[in-house]
């Protein structure tokens, strides 16, 4: 009773100084309010919890809205003193010059809220510029080759507009995810084998630079903006609207998909599945998302295997999941459906509630009996991590899983033909890769620190796993590349940890190609040093 108690004082405290925090903002920050206020009274909301809530507290309900729909539950305690919803670039603009008369005022840009990484999308007690929902608009061109996204989307509203009319982007594998924030970091879609990732099916970014002026970005207009914005993160202008290229999915838009689970006794089948969907599938109509859950409460550890499928037509070939196929499984909703519904599987991704932090490796797809082996020691390394965390912290629940994310050359190959390739710089020639990516979800605020570097350490772990056993082992459809360098690059920013170095991990000159992009289009910092993202 005694250990409850002090718990419960500590949440209490908590929350009270994080609260406290953003009660006072600094004179820059109220004046950068105050001028939104002026300006757009219906679109600036104070913090109601803060000294000056009462003046826009009949729209406390908008503020709460934005504050509280992030996947990391944590970042709603970083309470921005107030929030500016703009509905026009115009209004961006004039965000953008008012923050620059007043240079110690913090800022950020939240669209979706999906990064988990505290402070990406979130600030505390400065001005939160939130693209939801006056910029959740998605608005097909006159032929329906192209459709304008507002950087308030999430991809669900996206899919929801392009179903209709039997088409697609190469958009987030999970609807509840937001756009912006994804083609920023690349993005994986269902259909990158065939088109390359999110950020290369972009025609054009609407943007408003650090100096308060827009610009539009494209493979002939400000290239080098253009090039950053495409995988290379938020450190370079305002997205406020993209278009993108749609595709034509399935047969009027009706794919094949859904999620199979298995029980854990299946494991070493399903990962020896993997490995060879990962070097031996031939049909970019093809994806998978094998997911690895350890749900740990009360010192029990229940392992769970959830592998999603997708596939560009409404039945699938012969050949194409047939190790999958020979699995029994405990449930499988797999069949004809839209390709929107897909997207809303596993609730779409929404964990919100929990805390929650994401964290990546990059490893060389090696030969199915080499790749079958690293993948069952990883299991083990990681079902021992979970069972160890469900003992340790017997009053909370934690879910800790790992995705296998394939990376065939196929994606690398796709994405080259598109532009020339795009600021992650992935190689055709450097072979076969996966991505894993390791989630960890927790429901109390005392963890918050030392669930973070657990997970840190977690993700290390898995990638000392590699060095140790099987490091010199090249990846299949190996053509060239210094082995050392393409086993564990590049860092998918998208799954990152923000201690993670993904633009180092792109390579020296794409690195350095992104840093004379900021310099040339972000001279003063305002990006660099006002909002929080990925560090060069």
């Amino acid at each position: 009773m005694a250990r409850l108690f002090a718990a419960a004082l500590s949440v209490l405290a908590f929350f009270v100084v994080n609260i406290q925090a953003g009660y006072w903002p600094s004179d820059d920050t109220k004046a950068v309010c105050d001028a939104l206020l002026k300006q757009y009274p219906k679109k600036l909301v104070w913090d109601p919890l803060g000294p000056y809530g009462v003046h826009t507290l009949l729209h406390a309900s908008t503020y709460n809205a934005a504050n509280f729909d992030y996947w990391n539950a944590a970042n709603s305690l970083n309470r921005a003193a107030c929030t500016f919803f703009p509905s026009t670039t115009d209004e961006v603009v004039f965000a953008v010059q008012t923050l620059n008369k007043h240079e110690s005022a913090k800022f950020a840009l939240k669209a979706g809220g999906h990064n988990p990484n505290l402070g990406f999308s979130s600030v505390s007690g400065g001005v939160l510029i939130a693209f939801r929902p006056n910029f959740q608009t998605a608005i097909p061109s006159a032929d329906g080759s192209a459709v304008e996204i507002g950087a308030g989307c999430k991809w669900e509203d996206v899919y929801s507009i392009l179903q209709k009319l039997g088409k697609t982007v190469t958009g987030g594998r999970l609807g509840d995810v937001g756009t912006t924030g994804l083609v920023l970091g690349g993005g994986l879609s269902y259909l990158s084998a065939q088109h390359g990732f999110a950020c290369d099916n972009v025609l054009n970014f609407e943007t408003v630079l650090a100096n308060g002026t827009v610009a539009h970005a494209n493979a002939t207009s400000n290239p080098e903006l253009y090039y950053a914005l495409c995988g290379g993160g938020n450190r370079y202008a305002v997205v406020t609207k993209m278009t993108m290229e749609t595709f034509d999915v399935g047969v009027k838009g009706q794919v094949w998909g859904g999620v199979r689970t298995y029980t854990e006794d299946k494991h070493k089948a399903v990962l020896r599945a993997v490995a060879r969907f990962t070097s031996e599938n031939t049909d970019p109509k093809a994806a998978i998302i094998p997911t690895f859950d350890f749900a740990g409460a009360l010192a029990i550890n229940v392992p769970v295997i959830l592998v999603t499928f997708f596939y560009d037509g409404v039945s699938v070939p012969a050949g194409v999941f047939d190790d999958f196929n020979a699995i029994k499984t405990l449930s499988d909703d797999c069949g004809p459906r839209t390709f929107e519904s897909l997207t809303r599987e596993i609730i779409a991704g929404d964990m919100k509630g929990l805390r929650f932090r994401i964290g990546v490796n990059s490893f060389p797809a090696m030969p199915v009996d080499n790749m079958t082996s690293f993948l069952t020691d990883h299991w083990d390394l990681i079902k021992k991590k979970s069972t160890d965390a469900a003992i340790f912290d017997l009053l909370d629940f934690k879910v800790f899983s790992f995705a296998v994310q394939p990376m065939p050359r196929m994606i690398a190959q796709a994405a080259k033909e598109r532009n020339g390739g795009n600021a992650l710089g992935v190689n055709p020639d450097h072979g076969d890769r996966v991505w894993i990516e390791y989630d960890l979800a927790w429901a109390s605020p005392l963890c918050d620190s030392v669930c973070t570097d657990w997970l840190q350490v977690a993700v290390q772990d898995a990638h000392d796993l590699h060095v140790q056993k099987y490091a010199g082992i090249y990846p299949t459809n190996y053509k060239s590349g210094d082995l050392d360098t393409i086993s564990y690059n590049p860092v998918f920013m998208n799954d990152a940890l923000d201690t993670q170095p993904v633009l180092k991990s792109y390579g020296e000159q794409n690195r350095a190609r992104l840093m004379a992009a900021q310099s040339a289009y972000d001279p003063h910092g305002f990006f660099m040093d006002r909002q929080n993202g990925p560090t060069f």
